[in-house]
């Protein structure tokens, strides 16, 4: 597992996700924010939005702790993330953030085809598949009729905040520039308020320190994987060393039997006579001796 080095207080932008998860957590933002992700949805209200909320699917199965996670008054389930690092599992990663979320929209007592919508959003500061889009929406679909999606109730939205193809309409634009740190209009509403928020996190002591606390308990677990990184290295490396050494004897020592077996049998020793000789010369078994006399013939 890497950790992202995150910058200093007075540096932190949208892209770090203590950043993003307290500006998101602001009702009217995040409510701005889906609808214009997915303003067919006519999202009207949602629930507040919870912050680092954990999902345990199973006992023994990996916990999700989701940046930001609501509700709307349909029942539809959104769960929002920030991601800076590339740690090569995203497919993998936002399926399993898929299943929590679709776990958390079954009730009990209610049949499969009113299960609620699960929408899984990310906000990638690189193109996370490589293809050059600036938003990336996935659903299921037939292999064979790859036009027909399946309407399973799971949409996954992946941005590349990166991007600058403006491939999506100009509200949902604008909130991409505002993370990229890119001209936007300054007397937009939703650009007063948001910069309005990031400016009351920024004066908040308590927020603060708390991000401070989080970067050098982040620094100090980064600190802990290189140090245990280099400590597996230096073993490998001993450990490969002493294997070389014990391979080089094993190799220097078979050398020097078969040479022993050569001139003892230009010298007509009798088979039993060499045998005692090798066990006693390299401390070998009846069934090692008699191998090195049957390959020294070969």
């Amino acid at each position: 597992m890497s950790y992202h080095i995150r910058p200093k207080w007075e540096d932190a932008d949208l892209t770090d996700d203590y950043i993003f998860n307290r500006v998101m957590t602001d009702h009217d933002i995040c409510l701005e924010v889906l609808r214009r992700i997915l303003p067919h949805l006519h999202i009207e209200e949602i629930e507040f939005p919870n912050a680092q909320q954990e999902i345990t699917i199973a006992p023994d199965a990996h916990a999700v702790r989701f940046d930001i996670y609501t509700t709307d008054i349909n029942g539809n389930h959104y769960d929002i993330e920030m991601q800076v690092v590339d740690e090569h599992n995203i497919a993998k990663r936002i399926r399993y953030y898929q299943t929590a979320s679709t776990i958390e929209s079954y009730e009990k007592g209610r049949t499969y085809d009113h299960v609620d919508d699960s929408y899984v959003i990310f906000f990638y500061n690189f193109d996370p598949f490589g293809l050059g889009l600036q938003r990336y929406t996935l659903h299921k679909h037939i292999d064979n009729i790859p036009e027909k999606i399946i309407d399973d109730g799971q949409t996954d939205i992946l941005f590349n905040i990166t991007s600058i193809k403006h491939n999506v309409d100009q509200k949902m634009q604008t909130f991409l520039d505002i993370i990229a740190k890119r001209d936007v209009d300054e007397h937009d509403e939703f650009v007063v308020k948001l910069k309005k928020r990031l400016e009351h996190i920024k004066h908040n002591r308590k927020w603060r320190a708390e991000y401070m606390r989080l970067s050098i308990y982040e620094m100090d677990q980064q600190r802990r994987l290189e140090e245990a990184t280099i400590k597996g290295h230096k073993e490998g490396l001993q450990q490969g060393i002493e294997e070389g050494i014990e391979q080089g004897v094993k190799q220097e020592n078979a050398l020097g039997i078969k040479r022993l077996i050569s001139s003892l049998r230009d010298l007509n020793i009798a088979q039993d006579t060499i045998m005692k000789e090798l066990k006693k010369q390299y401390a070998l078994t009846d069934e090692q001796a008699a191998k090195y006399l049957i390959d020294a013939k070969e």
